[in-house]
Protein backbone atom coordinates (compact mmCIF):
# COMPACT_ATOMS: atom_id res chain seq x y z
CA UNK A 1 0.00 0.00 0.00
CA UNK A 2 1.47 3.54 -0.51
CA UNK A 3 1.28 6.18 2.32
CA UNK A 4 -1.47 7.45 1.42
CA UNK A 5 -3.40 4.47 1.82
CA UNK A 6 -1.65 3.71 5.37
CA UNK A 7 -2.77 6.85 6.26
CA UNK A 8 -6.39 6.56 5.35
CA UNK A 9 -6.43 2.86 7.15
CA UNK A 10 -5.74 4.69 10.51
CA UNK A 11 -7.92 7.78 9.84
CA UNK A 12 -10.78 7.94 12.26
CA UNK A 13 -12.98 8.14 9.40
CA UNK A 14 -12.60 4.82 7.93
CA UNK A 15 -15.42 3.06 8.49
CA UNK A 16 -14.99 0.14 5.71
CA UNK A 17 -13.50 -1.46 2.86
CA UNK A 18 -14.07 -4.36 0.88
CA UNK A 19 -10.47 -6.81 0.36
CA UNK A 20 -9.42 -10.32 0.20
CA UNK A 21 -7.51 -12.47 2.68
CA UNK A 22 -4.38 -14.19 1.76
CA UNK A 23 -2.54 -17.09 3.53
CA UNK A 24 1.04 -16.18 3.46
CA UNK A 25 3.43 -19.54 3.34
CA UNK A 26 6.77 -19.90 1.93
CA UNK A 27 6.67 -17.30 -0.22
CA UNK A 28 3.03 -17.77 -1.51
CA UNK A 29 -0.22 -16.31 -1.38
CA UNK A 30 -2.60 -18.82 -0.66
CA UNK A 31 -6.26 -17.70 -1.18
CA UNK A 32 -8.61 -18.38 1.40
CA UNK A 33 -12.20 -20.19 0.39
CA UNK A 34 -14.88 -21.06 1.78
CA UNK A 35 -15.99 -24.79 2.50
CA UNK A 36 -19.09 -26.46 0.68
CA UNK A 37 -21.01 -29.49 2.20
CA UNK A 38 -19.96 -31.37 -0.63
CA UNK A 39 -16.24 -31.38 0.24
CA UNK A 40 -14.47 -34.30 0.59
CA UNK A 41 -12.98 -34.55 4.97
CA UNK A 42 -10.98 -36.67 6.55
CA UNK A 43 -12.74 -36.45 10.11
CA UNK A 44 -15.45 -38.35 9.65
CA UNK A 45 -18.57 -35.76 9.27
CA UNK A 46 -19.26 -33.46 6.31
CA UNK A 47 -18.69 -29.67 7.15
CA UNK A 48 -21.26 -27.00 6.72
CA UNK A 49 -21.37 -24.61 4.09
CA UNK A 50 -18.96 -21.34 5.02
CA UNK A 51 -16.17 -22.56 7.17
CA UNK A 52 -12.80 -20.59 6.22
CA UNK A 53 -10.42 -22.91 4.68
CA UNK A 54 -6.86 -21.54 3.02
CA UNK A 55 -6.26 -23.84 -0.33
CA UNK A 56 -6.53 -23.92 -4.05
CA UNK A 57 -6.25 -22.01 -6.98
CA UNK A 58 -8.97 -19.69 -7.13
CA UNK A 59 -9.13 -15.74 -6.10
CA UNK A 60 -9.83 -15.30 -2.27
CA UNK A 61 -13.53 -14.42 -1.62
CA UNK A 62 -14.40 -11.10 -1.19
CA UNK A 63 -15.12 -9.87 2.55
CA UNK A 64 -16.88 -6.61 4.11
CA UNK A 65 -14.48 -5.23 7.07
CA UNK A 66 -16.22 -2.72 8.89
CA UNK A 67 -14.08 -0.54 11.13
CA UNK A 68 -14.92 -0.97 15.06
CA UNK A 69 -11.54 0.69 16.61
CA UNK A 70 -7.61 0.32 17.03
CA UNK A 71 -5.08 0.59 19.55
CA UNK A 72 -1.76 1.28 19.16
CA UNK A 73 -0.40 -1.88 17.56
CA UNK A 74 -4.40 -3.65 16.16
CA UNK A 75 -6.54 -2.35 14.18
CA UNK A 76 -10.27 -3.91 14.57
CA UNK A 77 -12.85 -5.08 12.10
CA UNK A 78 -16.15 -6.73 12.39
CA UNK A 79 -16.05 -9.22 9.00
CA UNK A 80 -18.70 -10.23 6.61
CA UNK A 81 -19.43 -11.92 3.83
CA UNK A 82 -20.62 -10.10 0.34
CA UNK A 83 -22.92 -10.85 -2.81
CA UNK A 84 -25.44 -13.60 -0.99
CA UNK A 85 -23.17 -14.08 1.94
CA UNK A 86 -23.36 -10.23 2.96
CA UNK A 87 -25.70 -11.36 5.99
CA UNK A 88 -23.05 -13.42 7.48
CA UNK A 89 -20.67 -12.33 9.91
CA UNK A 90 -17.17 -14.05 10.14
CA UNK A 91 -17.16 -16.07 13.67
CA UNK A 92 -15.41 -18.88 15.63
CA UNK A 93 -16.97 -22.31 16.11
CA UNK A 94 -16.73 -24.03 19.72
CA UNK A 95 -14.03 -25.82 18.34
CA UNK A 96 -12.22 -22.79 17.39
CA UNK A 97 -12.60 -22.73 13.47
CA UNK A 98 -13.57 -19.54 11.81
CA UNK A 99 -16.94 -19.73 9.67
CA UNK A 100 -19.21 -17.35 8.15
CA UNK A 101 -22.07 -17.47 10.60
CA UNK A 102 -25.76 -16.27 9.81
CA UNK A 103 -27.86 -17.98 12.34
CA UNK A 104 -25.88 -17.63 15.60
CA UNK A 105 -24.90 -14.23 17.09
CA UNK A 106 -21.34 -13.18 16.19
CA UNK A 107 -20.36 -9.84 18.56
CA UNK A 108 -16.65 -10.05 18.36
CA UNK A 109 -14.50 -8.30 15.80
CA UNK A 110 -11.17 -9.16 14.59
CA UNK A 111 -7.88 -7.80 15.64
CA UNK A 112 -5.25 -7.21 12.33
CA UNK A 113 -1.67 -6.36 13.51
CA UNK A 114 0.03 -4.45 10.63
CA UNK A 115 3.57 -6.11 10.13
CA UNK A 116 4.05 -4.38 6.90
CA UNK A 117 2.62 -2.46 4.03
CA UNK A 118 3.16 -3.59 0.46
CA UNK A 119 1.96 -2.85 -2.68
CA UNK A 120 0.14 -5.49 -2.73
CA UNK A 121 -1.95 -4.83 1.14
CA UNK A 122 -1.37 -5.19 4.46
CA UNK A 123 0.77 -7.67 6.31
CA UNK A 124 -0.26 -8.70 9.21
CA UNK A 125 -0.78 -11.39 11.87
CA UNK A 126 -4.90 -11.74 12.06
CA UNK A 127 -6.21 -12.52 15.68
CA UNK A 128 -9.46 -12.97 17.29
CA UNK A 129 -10.64 -10.20 19.81
CA UNK A 130 -9.00 -12.15 22.82
CA UNK A 131 -5.71 -11.97 20.78
CA UNK A 132 -5.32 -15.41 19.65
CA UNK A 133 -4.22 -15.90 16.49
CA UNK A 134 -5.27 -17.78 13.54
CA UNK A 135 -3.47 -20.64 12.82
CA UNK A 136 -3.78 -23.49 9.99
CA UNK A 137 -3.96 -27.01 10.31
CA UNK A 138 -3.38 -29.06 7.11
CA UNK A 139 -6.32 -30.90 5.88
CA UNK A 140 -5.40 -33.91 3.52
CA UNK A 141 -6.32 -35.51 1.43
CA UNK A 142 -8.94 -33.57 0.19
CA UNK A 143 -11.22 -33.75 -2.82
CA UNK A 144 -9.69 -31.24 -5.28
CA UNK A 145 -5.35 -31.68 -5.94
CA UNK A 146 -3.14 -29.47 -3.89
CA UNK A 147 -3.04 -28.72 -0.06
CA UNK A 148 -6.00 -27.16 2.25
CA UNK A 149 -5.35 -26.24 5.73
CA UNK A 150 -9.05 -25.04 8.69
CA UNK A 151 -8.38 -21.98 10.05
CA UNK A 152 -8.43 -22.34 13.88
CA UNK A 153 -7.67 -20.11 16.64
CA UNK A 154 -7.26 -22.31 19.27
CA UNK A 155 -4.79 -24.75 17.55
CA UNK A 156 -2.65 -25.39 14.42
CA UNK A 157 0.48 -23.23 12.98
CA UNK A 158 0.54 -19.77 12.76
CA UNK A 159 1.00 -17.75 9.70
CA UNK A 160 1.08 -14.24 8.49
CA UNK A 161 -1.79 -13.11 6.32
CA UNK A 162 -1.84 -10.24 3.82
CA UNK A 163 -5.23 -8.23 3.45
CA UNK A 164 -5.50 -6.60 -0.33
CA UNK A 165 -7.98 -3.52 -0.38
CA UNK A 166 -10.52 -3.88 -3.45
CA UNK A 167 -12.19 -1.18 -2.64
Amino acid sequence: MTEAQNETLYAEEISSFRGRIYMLKAGREIPLRLSHSTDKWTWGFTPENDWIQAGGNKESPLFNFIFHSQTEDRLHFNIFGTGRKATKKLGISLNGYLGLYKVAEVTDYWKLEPLAWTEKGLVCRWRDHQGHEVKAIQDYPHRQPGKFFHLNVSEGTPHEFLVERID
